[in-house]
């Protein structure tokens, strides 16, 4: 039975230690998602303009707007 278990599970190399709070709360994320998130971040934050290395730490904050307001996507707020 354990062979069986074992050729369920994937074994992936960790690169990120990922955290998400919503209203304070953390959600538990397994290591696929820890993984896709730190990836997506990490990918995203070294396209900006700004940034010549690789960040050892990342950090985005969301807040959701009481209500949408239009705005020029090429200005920055």
């Amino acid at each position: 039975m354990v062979n069986s278990l074992e050729e369920k599970h994937r074994i992936m190399r960790k690169s990120f230690e990922t955290k998400m709070l919503v209203d304070g709360k953390e959600l538990p994320l397994n290591n696929f998602v820890q993984e896709t998130i730190g990836n997506i971040m990490a990918g995203f934050s070294k396209s900006l303009k700004g940034i010549d290395t690789e960040s050892e730490l990342i950090e985005v904050r969301i807040t959701r707007l009481h209500k949408p307001i239009n705005v020029d996507a090429h200005i920055y707020p």
